[in-house]
């Protein structure tokens, strides 16, 4: 199950959107993220796409992320020392990763 998140993932929303992002987290048994109705984000945003990762983790789930990004969004993540890396088996699938190393 997919899980949608709001279009604007920024300072403003961080909050519902961090509260949204766990409980699906820890509800779900394949967390997958779909960015495609994300339309700006800004370092807050970036730092939840992390935290919900160490979320996964820490609960022995990976978390994905799926859709089409907008450019701006690629160019933010990528200009602030992010790589978006897609999984071999499945090409919608990706995480977001520092430093070309897993974090």
């Amino acid at each position: 199950m997919k899980k949608d998140i709001e279009a604007n993932f920024t300072i403003e929303n961080a909050k519902s959107i961090a509260g949204a992002l766990n409980k699906y987290i820890k509800t779900s048994d394949n967390p997958v993220i779909d960015l495609s109705v994300v339309k700006k984000i800004d370092l807050s945003g970036i730092q939840l796409l992390i935290a919900a990762h160490k979320t996964g983790e820490k609960l022995g789930k990976p978390v994905y992320f799926t859709g089409n990004i907008t450019k701006n969004i690629y160019d933010l993540l990528n200009d602030n020392g992010f790589s978006l890396v897609h999984l071999e088996s499945d090409e919608k699938l990706f995480t977001v990763r520092r430093s070309s190393r897993e974090f």
